[in-house]
């Protein structure tokens, strides 16, 4: 029998969705196939230091004890200032990023595994900006005939006269002309729907602008479409595949971060209610906009539907949840893939990539 391969879970870091990073590197960590993987537990606390294996394994037995999912708050320099850390990092065959938001899912990370020549699953440095900055993901979609709502991009100043009422009445109508009401307002960089505000009057605006540029120097305000919330998962390098379809009934306006991870109250139905034409052109629609931001590995897209003709993409999830009850896993288990043999595989991506990079070194 061959050695199992060191596959290091990279986890935790100093985004709002810390503990959804820890929740779901426990369930890869319980779930990844035992006779091919070796796990090491790489985490970040949420004051950004990097953590060994030893130190991490013992936070996460500390968790276990408290029913928590917290690594703690320790400040820190990044990696390069503890040579254990890296030491941990160096000695592993292939990487599992499951870090969300600014230094996990933007490229950042992305970059440090590529400068230390190590495979890794999912979108490489480019794809994972682009990713995470729903703008530049925005201009893609436009560049490449992707469907989706019409947005205003609000940058530093402007964004700052709209949130504290300095505007003009001129631009706050050219806003509310561009949009409409209802719109939502987010952060450009951000996930999890942290700092996303549904607008419907010039008040809630306001309000949902001063939320937003708490996350962020630019805030996208996006139309307000009326549809149904549809969700589909993307695996595979240059030759992608569409999962089935499921279908999001949040019980308020939108499926916001209390609905995603804490309430009981949404439905998640797999698979969705839809007919198989309309199913289909969702499924190439992910496709598309996929290959249009140039991904690998994984993501989920997500759509608003307005039967029976409009569709929009909403945004691609570069390193969607892997918890228990995220609707990627559950996607791929409808088509047939269980949640291990669906880490297996996106390893087995990530090394394929790797390979097919060093050919044009």
């Amino acid at each position: 029998m061959s050695a199992r391969q060191r596959l290091g879970v990279l986890f935790g870091g100093q985004s709002p969705e810390h503990e959804i990073s820890v929740i779901s590197a426990r369930s890869i960590m319980r779930e990844a196939d035992p006779e091919r993987f070796k796990i090491v537990p790489l985490g970040i606390t949420r004051g950004g230091e990097w953590l060994t294996e030893r130190e991490t394994r013992e936070r996460l037995a500390r968790c276990e004890a408290d029913g928590t999912n917290w690594l703690g708050e320790e400040p820190g320099r990044g990696v390069l200032a503890s040579a254990e850390a890296v030491a941990d990092l160096a000695g592993v065959d292939v990487v599992f990023p499951i870090v969300h938001g600014r230094n996990g899912e933007d490229g950042t990370l992305q970059g440090l595994l590529e400068l230390s020549d190590t495979p890794y699953v999912g979108a490489g440095v480019a794809g994972s900006a682009v990713g995470m900055d729903k703008a530049m993901m925005r201009a893609q979609f436009a560049a490449h005939g992707v469907p989706q709502p019409g947005y205003v991009q609000l940058l530093d100043a402007e964004l700052a006269d709209l949130s504290s009422g300095r505007a003009s009445r001129e631009t706050v109508a050219d806003l509310e002309r561009a949009v409409g009401y209802p719109c939502f307002v987010k952060p450009a960089n951000g996930g999890s729907s942290i700092g996303v505000s549904r607008a419907q009057s010039r008040e809630d605006l306001g309000e949902a602008l001063r939320e937003a540029a708490r996350y962020d120097r630019k805030v996208l305000v996006e139309e307000g479409i009326a549809g149904r919330e549809i969700e589909c998962a993307v695996l595979g390098n240059a030759e992608p595949e569409a999962s089935p379809l499921g279908e999001i009934r949040p019980p308020g306006d939108f499926y916001d971060f209390e609905a995603k991870y804490r309430d009981a109250g949404t439905e998640l139905l797999v698979p969705a209610p839809l007919d198989d034409e309309l199913a289909e052109r969702i499924r190439q629609t992910a496709l598309d906009a996929y290959r249009a931001l140039d991904l690998a590995g994984f993501s989920r897209v997500d759509f608003l539907v307005r039967e029976p003709h409009g569709i929009h993409v909403l945004e691609v999830n570069t390193l969607p949840g892997f918890t228990p009850i995220s609707m990627f896993p559950r996607l791929w288990q409808e088509a047939g893939l269980s949640y291990g043999e669906l880490i297996t595989r996106l390893v087995d991506l990530g090394l394929e990539r790797y390979e097919e990079a060093r050919a044009y070194a």
